[in-house]
């Protein structure tokens, strides 16, 4: 009996989910796509943007050109 009530349970909420999901209105993704960002227009307007070099150096201050032997302590070039 307590099968019957969980697979009654389930058959239910799997139609009321199809149900849902046919008379849904479809509006919303339509106003969704019509507001895209143009990202290429974005990148060729904008002014004085870092280089990705000068981000990487202000990021990792330790990652420069002079790179340090573990072993000797030393400096490498």
């Amino acid at each position: 009996m307590r099968k019957l009530i969980w697979f009654g349970a389930a058959t239910t909420m799997l139609l009321a989910g199809a149900v849902a999901s046919t008379t849904s209105s479809h509006s919303a993704i339509a106003s969704i796509r019509a507001a895209q960002i143009d990202t290429y227009a974005m990148m060729v307007n904008e002014k004085n943007l870092p280089s990705q070099e000068s981000l990487n150096l202000r990021m990792w201050p330790d990652n420069g050109s002079a790179v340090t032997d573990v072993v000797s302590g030393s400096e490498v070039r």
